[in-house]
């Protein structure tokens, strides 16, 4: 498969699927120049089935992560007066 727009990249079709089922119809673009429009219509008439829904990595789960602060000193040699599970309410 080929990029309509660059015409340079060639990529094989379970990549280009894969890369679809991930971004979804908002971020599929071509992995090389960037285009979404024609590339999006090139790949949909050559087969590739892009979900309509936003990229995987966008997923509400993928940042609840951010969202938890650490709860435990994992210096090798902790000098916290309470000791290492003492968490303190800011830093």
């Amino acid at each position: 498969m080929v990029c309509p727009v660059c015409t340079q990249a060639w990529f094989h079709r379970s990549c280009i699927q894969g890369q679809a089922m991930n971004a979804g119809i908002l971020r599929f673009r071509c992995p090389v120049c960037g285009d979404r429009m024609q590339f999006r219509k090139e790949m949909h008439l050559l087969g590739i089935q892009i979900p309509a829904r936003r990229p995987t990595w966008e997923d509400k789960e993928s940042y609840d992560t951010l969202h938890k602060t650490h709860q435990r000193c994992d210096v090798s040699e902790c000098i916290h007066t309470e000791g290492r599970e003492q968490a303190e309410e800011e830093g």
